[in-house]
């Protein structure tokens, strides 16, 4: 990898936009596997998410030279946001709502299916986190994920464009928040 080919989550940027490139839920849906308790096909939808490689989505992000980007992994998307956030000198603000689930996740957390990860992952960054969401969404963004999807802070003027490319070729790019001047993440 060339050195200045490397995307840091240092340098997201008030107007910036947020993206996600992956679903989230899978440490939810192993867990209920682990449990006896996953849903018939959430699985296996599952174990396709993990499978897939962030390479088709680096490679369709390269041209739009996103400000700052980072993979979504152990600490979950809230953790990650946190690390971005701060080590960018910003605010960075969630919409709970647009945050792409995999089938059977929201419903197994509101049966209260949790893993070990999630305490954890709140211990890590729920100090830096206002939540307005619900208990499950929020559950959702703290889940820890195994072979998560790409965070990106994208220039707003680059976002419609970047979305029109990404559904072209069949990539997930959920919009799912904004950069703000401040500090900290919220989750509205």
């Amino acid at each position: 990898m060339h050195p200045q080919r490397i995307w840091a989550k240092t340098g997201a940027r008030a107007g910036d936009v947020l993206f996600l490139t992956k679903p989230l839920g899978t440490g939810i849906v192993l867990q209920a596997q682990r449990d006896g308790l996953v849903p018939p096909g959430a699985l296996e939808v599952t174990i396709d998410s993990m499978l897939e490689l962030n390479m088709a989505a680096a490679e369709a992000l390269r041209p739009f030279e996103p400000n700052a980007v980072t993979d979504v992994t152990g600490f979950g998307l809230l953790g990650h946001a946190h690390e971005l956030a701060s080590r960018s000198g910003v605010r960075a603000v969630l919409d709970a709502g647009a945050l792409p689930a995999l089938p059977g996740a929201l419903e197994l957390v509101a049966d209260g299916v949790r893993t070990g990860g999630d305490r954890r992952n709140r211990d890590f960054a729920a100090p830096h986190v206002e939540s307005h969401a619900s208990a499950a969404l929020e559950a959702l963004a703290f889940d820890p994920q195994t072979a998560g999807g790409l965070l990106v802070s994208m220039p707003s003027d680059r976002a419609a464009v970047f979305e029109a490319v990404f559904a072209a070729e069949g990539i997930l790019a959920a919009r799912i928040g904004r950069v703000e001047e401040g500090s900290g993440v919220v989750l509205e």
